[in-house]
């Protein structure tokens, strides 16, 4: 499965690219910006879903698995933290919060004592612990915590393929408005189109056309002066051998 899902994400990476690139000239189109969250919402998806993976596999060889570290803790939260003098686990308030560097200062409830501890390392405060029957409250057992962790993994991963798979038919209905959109903008460009070869032979076409009027035009100019000369030439000869005829006689 996980190599289907390393198919898929390169897949949506690729998708995504050619998203940025088209927003990159289109900045305002409402339909490749819902493309590009969908896709962006998809790959995170994937990734999660790759990463929860391995964690589940080694719990099933070793027969531990890890607490989930995400939560949405906030001021004022209850939780569970191991107090680093005897490293056990005790109830305690969180105080202030620091998500840039991951930590928290909590107080330990009953004791007084602040501390500061890494996010990853809290626990809910309904974690690890279970109802008696005389409804105090007991440490959960190994075995008890593994299973309601792996029912939680569960949960989130069938959570995460259904998102995934409404995701995936958004983005093909997107995808599919997208193509309609290029598919009308390259037609409205080809029809304002003029082929280049079609602009060439009217420009060349033209050309011979004008140049073959000039040099009709000069021919005829020209074989109309010769004409001319020769008939003023003729004449002035006619004319002198007259006169010479005349002084003869």
């Amino acid at each position: 499965m996980s190599d289907d899902l390393m198919k898929q994400l390169s897949s949506y990476k690729a998708q995504l690219q050619q998203v940025e690139v088209a927003l990159s000239t289109d900045q305002d189109n409402e339909d490749l910006l819902k493309l590009q969250k969908d896709l962006q919402e998809v790959i995170d998806l994937t990734k999660d879903l790759l990463t929860s993976q391995p964690s589940e596999g080694a719990s099933s060889t070793n027969g531990l698995e890890t607490v989930p570290t995400k939560h949405s803790w906030k001021v004022g939260d209850r939780c569970l933290a191991a107090w680093s003098q005897d490293g056990q686990v005790y109830e305690a308030e969180i105080e202030e919060l620091d998500r840039e560097n991951g930590t928290a200062a909590v107080t330990f409830t009953g004791y007084g004592n602040a501390e500061v501890i890494p996010l990853q390392n809290l626990k809910a405060a309904e974690e690890g612990k279970r109802s008696d029957e005389d409804g105090s409250l007991k440490p959960k057992s190994k075995k008890e915590q593994i299973a309601e962790q792996r029912e939680y993994k569960k949960k989130k991963a069938q959570k995460k393929v259904l998102r995934m798979k409404e995701l995936e038919q958004e983005r093909e209905e997107q995808k599919s408005k997208w193509q309609q959109f290029n598919n009308k903008a390259y037609s409205k460009n080809k029809k304002g189109q003029v082929s280049l070869f079609r602009c060439l032979s009217v420009i060349v076409g033209s050309t011979v056309v004008k140049s073959c009027r000039v040099l009709i035009s000069n021919l005829i100019l020209f074989f109309t002066t010769m004409v001319q000369y020769r008939i003023s030439t003729n004449d002035c000869i006619e004319i002198s051998q007259s006169r010479a005829t005349i002084d003869t006689l």
